[in-house]
């Protein structure tokens, strides 16, 4: 591995605190897909909305619903949780601590990128509401790319707009998604267990590089990212 050149970092629950209701963005999308014929059975609240989606896509298909028909299906869900999202970005925080670590980023010269389940421009408003967007190279959100994390496309897509290899990197997250995206490319990893909301899913953090406590930032990250330098 070699020095690291960047740092893709998380959105929600690592750089700020996006008061998103998940809960309610799931039912909203869930509400959505059982009106038009996804069975109740086959969706959860507890998936990702991504991952409902993504099943519904399947029944859809098992159908031979009209493709014109789904995408106007998608974009009716897609709207929803947008709007959702939007409530949330407007009143965005900075995680407590973390402007120590992008400022130590920043005075190391590394880029430092974000990649997210958001859309890009409620990422943004998120990151404008939080005033940090000057230490932001780069925002990936789930409209930007095809495959979204844990897929490898979405931090291939970042190295690529950054011009940095997989080992040069260091993905810094709340939830396995992000760890799993990590070690799915062979970069460093830094879970950031904050153990809120209950329902994020942490099972890869044992395989992360480093387990980080909110109340050890911004000292542990910065002694880690340290020693990746």
């Amino acid at each position: 591995m070699k020095p690291i050149k960047a740092i893709i970092w998380d959105l929600d629950g690592t750089l700020i605190n996006f008061k998103i209701n998940s809960i309610k963005a799931r039912h909203e999308c869930i509400k959505i897909l059982n009106m038009y014929g996804v069975p109740k059975e086959k969706l959860s609240i507890t998936y990702p909305i991504t991952e409902n989606v993504a099943i519904s896509k399947n029944h859809f298909h098992e159908l031979d619903l009209p493709l014109k028909k789904v995408k106007k299906i998608l974009k009716e869900v897609n709207e929803v949780v947008i709007n959702i999202e939007k409530e949330a970005a407007v009143k965005a925080t900075l995680t407590n601590g973390v402007d120590h670590v992008l400022e130590f980023a920043q005075r190391q010269r590394l880029k430092q990128a974000i990649f997210t389940y958001n859309t890009h421009k409620n990422s943004l408003l998120s990151v404008q509401t939080a005033k940090i967007s000057h230490f932001i190279d780069l925002i990936v959100g789930r409209d930007d790319v095809k495959n979204l994390k844990p897929h490898p496309d979405h931090l291939k897509y970042i190295c690529d707009k950054l011009r940095v290899g997989f080992d040069e990197i260091v993905v810094i997250g709340d939830s396995s998604r992000d760890i799993e995206a990590a070690l799915n490319v062979g970069c460093y990893s830094i879970a950031l267990d904050t153990k809120n909301p209950t329902s994020i899913e942490r099972d890869f953090f044992i395989k992360a590089d480093k387990i980080v406590k909110p109340e050890e930032i911004p000292h542990e990250l910065i002694k880690m990212l340290k020693e990746l330098l």
